[in-house]
This record gives C-alpha cells, structure tokens and sequence, in this order.
C-alpha cells in the first residue's frame, strides 16, 4: 500500500507545473517554519525582574551562581531576570549562597589563606574589613541607597601626647524622596566611632553626595549646637507637613485632586518662660487703711507752784517738795488703724519649649472667581490648620488660573502611546488571524487542485464491493476463461468470481500444486471466498493489477 501510494504521489508531482511546485514548495516551508514559531510563542515563558541595581561584581557572581543551578536568564544591564514561576526559589538559593554581596567586603577578607602576609597587610585588610561592614550596616538604613567609609588610623606614636587620632569620613547617597534626619545621622555618628577603635563622634565627618555636611566633626561643641539646630528645624517641617496634610485633604475632598497648592511655614517658639500674674479684685472702699490719733491734757493753774526749777514742773509730786492746794495735770493718747484688705489671684503658667508661636499658611486653588466660595474656603482652612489670628498666624487664600499644558501634554503623550499600543496589539492580531486565514484557504484550495488534477492518476487501492457484484457477465466469463475454468455451479456472481479469480492468482503463483500444506491452504482460502467474496475479490483484484503493471 505504502508503495502505490508513493507510486501516485511521484505522478501527482511530475503532472504539476514549474510554478505550481514553487508554491506547494513556498507552502511547505511556509508551515514548517510557522509552525515552530507560534508552538514556541504560546510556550515562552515570562521573565521577572530578580535583581536590579547590582554593581558588576555582585552581577557576574549571581550570574555564574545561575549557570551553576541551570537556570535560566536574561540580563538587561545589571539587572537580571528570571522566569516568574521560578523568582522567589532562585532568590532563596541565591541568598543562601551569600549573594548578593555587595560592592564592599567584610570580614571574609580573612577566610582566604594569609600565609605569607605582612604585618603591615594584615593592618591595612583588617581596616577594609572593618570599612565593608560599617558600610553594609549603614547601607541596611532605609534612607541609605549607596554609601562609602574611610577610616584613617595613624601609626602608633611613643608619647600618647604626640599620638594623632583615628578619624573617619562617611559619604551616603540617599534614596529619591528620602532624607535622613537629625537623630539618623547622630546614630550612624555614634555607630561608626563605637565600632572603630580609638574614635570618638567628634572625628567623624558625614557629607551626602550632592557635598551638603551633615555631620561637621568638630569637637568644639559646635557640633551640638548645630544637631541641636537641625532637630529643631526638623520639628518645625514636620509640624508644616501637617498643617499642609491637614489643609490638602480638605481641598482635595472639596474641590477634587490637583486643583489646590498649599504651603505651610510653623514657627515653633523654643524658649523656656516662667509668668507669674497676681489680680486684684475691685473693693467699694478706695482706701486700703485708715489711721486715728486722739491726745488730750488736763490742767490746772489757779495753785501756786513751789520752788522754780525742774522738780516743780515735773507731773507727780517729788519726795521733799511742797505742794499747795489743787488738782494735778493729766494727759491722755489714744490711737486707732483701720485696715482694709484687697482680693488677689496669682496665677503661675510655665510655659515649655515647642509651642506654636506663628502659623504663615498660603492656598492657591484653581479657577474659583466667586469670592463668598473663597470667603467660605478660606474660613474652614482656617479652622483646620489652627489659625489664631490674636497669636499673629497669617492665611492667604487666593484663586488662581493653573497652567495646565505640561499636564495636558502628558495625557495626550499618554493616550497616544496607549491608542498606538493597542493599535499594534489590534494589528498583529488581526494580521495572524489574516495569515491563518489565507493558510487555510490556499491550502484548501491547493487540495481541491489536487484532487481534480490527479483524478486520473490516482486509481484505489480497492474497489468497493458493490462494483465487483455488479459487474457484467462478460467479466465473469473473462476472469473464468483467464483461468480455464467454469463458476462452480450453486455459488453467487460473487462468489463465482473471486472463486475464478482465487483459481487464476493460484495458477500464477503456484502452478504446480503438489503438497499436501499448498492444497489446504487453497482449500481454506476458498471456504474464505465463500464466505466473505467481495473483501476477497478485492484482494485478489489488487494482486493481478499489480501483476499487469510488473509485467
């Protein structure tokens, strides 16, 4: 069977035109490579981003470290990436492996073999390791993106007066939209010095890569006034950051994101007073006291006195003078204070560092023209942000018309790129249904051609039963004469027929039949043609057209 096919196949293929064969050739490619590639499209896997941000170093180690588990990958950069459904199983591997390491190295700079080191090698490795760690501890902050130390340890001098002492430089690179404060960098001061021996906080100077100090080092105390600046300037901006949180939340539920700006400016009053405040109370009497003296004399002269002198003018008679007839001198005093008492309140307030003492706040909001919606506005503003006007706080509200090109240039870059976007993912799969489409058609139409062209080239390869039974007699009688012999009589067309036909096949390829096995098997494949005549008569008739054709 497989030869007639082939047979039939090398026909078709010599009938067919130069041209026609180009496209059945242009075809066959066609789907040979189609095929494979949307198989492997469907199939490919997605990739996730893994690791992003590496230096070269921590880069190729992850890479090798991948190589050697068989993963696969792709890098963009120093970024890499692995399959999604593999991501979070290579990043536990990797960690596990001690990757990724970082720029910096630690401690490990000991695991190696230090046979044959100096001493002097041995110093400067101890103080790279103590470098690496200091930068991976300050780099673990949330603040910190990139960081670099510099430790600077002088040589041991005899007389501890000439020794110079350890100093240290810290250079921090912070993360968009982060900024370490205050308190942050006064830690990372502390840690340095505590981990270095022979520093102290006052020898390490801290700069952020856009060159601003952020720790001066000086061991004045100037560095404590200035820490002491910076934590109150701190205070202040997060105290603005609430008024303008406060103010924003109201705006934006009022008038809808991005039609509000606010800006708030609190300063905060850092001096310590004590005051202490005494009332009177009014009182009807305007006088607080009254005072009254009485004296009153007595005298009498119509008596003579006696010798001239002090004695005689003294009030009492005195032993060994004489008096005469009468009555003495007498004097009285009398005196009276009235007080009238005042009602008082002392009152004693202490008043700590911190408090608010001025609120300047300033609001823009977009295209508001109706000044009672601005008076509105401006009123519960105030009663949100705390304004006290008695205190001297300052509010401006004010309505302004905002620029709104950059914004509506941006969505229109936005929209565009999105409209192009699903333009092309439209596109393409408009453009593959296309392609499949026309596949399709050609190749049925390419069939079809083939049908038609090769109807007199392609022959079956078995009749059907019904054309054998319904054969005329003449072809009973030329299969009968082929063999020499008559149908048996009793026995269908049919079976007639594959009977004569099972005779002249026999006759062909066994004309002597002399063995015993030969005439049972002729005897079985006639019961088989008795039985079942047409499946038979079609083996049978395969048999001779492939005998005409051979010979």
């Amino acid at each position: 069977m497989l030869a007639k096919i082939t047979t039939q196949a090398t026909d078709f293929w010599d009938k067919q035109k130069p041209t026609q064969r180009v496209i059945l050739i242009a075809a066959a490619v066609l789907v040979a490579v189609l095929v494979p590639v949307m198989i492997a499209w469907a199939t490919q896997p997605t990739y996730a981003v893994a690791y992003s941000g590496l230096d070269e170093s921590d880069a190729g180690a992850i890479v090798e470290q991948l190589k050697t588990m068989g993963v696969s990958y792709k890098l963009e950069g120093t970024t890499i990436l692995v399959q999604s459904d593999k991501l979070y199983d290579v990043r536990l591997q990797i960690a596990n492996a001690g990757l990724p390491k970082g720029s910096s190295a630690g401690y490990e700079l000991f695991d190696k073999n230090s046979l044959g080191m100096t001493e002097f090698t041995q110093r400067i490795t101890y103080q790279r390791a103590i470098e690496g760690e200091l930068e991976r501890t300050i780099g673990s902050l949330d603040s910190v993106q990139a960081v670099r130390v510099h430790i600077v340890t002088p040589e041991k001098t005899l007389l501890a007066s000439d020794q110079a002492p350890t100093t240290a430089s810290i250079t921090i690179q912070e993360k968009p939209g982060r900024q370490l404060d205050a308190g942050q960098i006064r830690a990372i001061t502390y840690m340095t010095a505590n981990a270095v021996e022979g520093l102290t906080p006052e020898n390490v100077v801290v700069v952020d890569t856009n060159g601003v100090v952020l720790a001066s080092g000086t061991s004045d105390g100037s560095s404590g006034s200035i820490s002491q600046v910076d934590s109150r300037r701190a205070a202040e901006l997060a105290a603005a950051n609430d008024v303008q949180k406060k103010v924003k939340a109201l705006l934006d539920t009022a008038l809808g994101p991005n039609k509000s700006v606010v800006q708030a400016s609190v300063r905060l009053d850092w001096s310590d007073q004590e005051i202490t405040t005494t009332t009177f109370q009014p009182t009807p009497n305007a006088i607080r006291s009254s005072q009254k003296t009485t004296e009153t004399y007595t005298l009498d002269n119509t008596g003579t006195g006696g010798v001239a002198g002090a004695t005689a003018n003294l009030p009492t008679p005195v032993a060994g003078t004489t008096t005469t007839t009468g009555t003495p001198t007498l004097y009285e005093r009398s005196e009276e204070t009235i007080n009238y008492e005042v009602a008082q309140v002392e009152n004693r307030q202490i008043i700590k560092p911190g408090m608010v003492d001025n609120i300047s706040l300033s609001v823009l909001v977009d295209g508001i023209e109706d000044q009672q919606q601005l008076q509105t506005l401006q009123t519960a503003i105030a009663a949100a942000a705390g304004i006290d006007q008695q205190r001297g706080d300052q509010i401006s509200v004010q309505s302004l018309a905002f620029d709104q090109t950059y914004k509506q240039a941006q969505t229109e870059e936005m929209a565009v790129a999105d409209r192009t976007r699903i333009i092309t993912l439209v596109a393409e799969i408009v453009g593959g249904l296309l392609l499949l489409a026309a596949l399709f058609w050609y190749i049925s139409r390419l069939l079809k051609n083939l049908k038609v062209a090769s109807v007199s080239v392609w022959e079956p390869v078995l009749k059907p039963a019904p054309e054998l039974t319904g054969m005329a007699g003449g072809g009973l009688e030329l299969a009968a004469s082929t063999a020499g012999q008559q149908p048996a009589p009793g026995l269908s067309a049919a079976a007639a027929k594959s009977s004569n036909l099972l005779q002249e096949a026999t006759a062909r390829i066994s004309p002597k039949t002399t063995t015993a096995e030969e005439q049972k098997m002729q005897a079985l494949i006639t019961r088989l043609a008795e039985d079942n005549p047409a499946s038979v008569a079609d083996v049978i008739q395969m048999w001779l057209n492939q005998d005409k054709k051979n010979g």
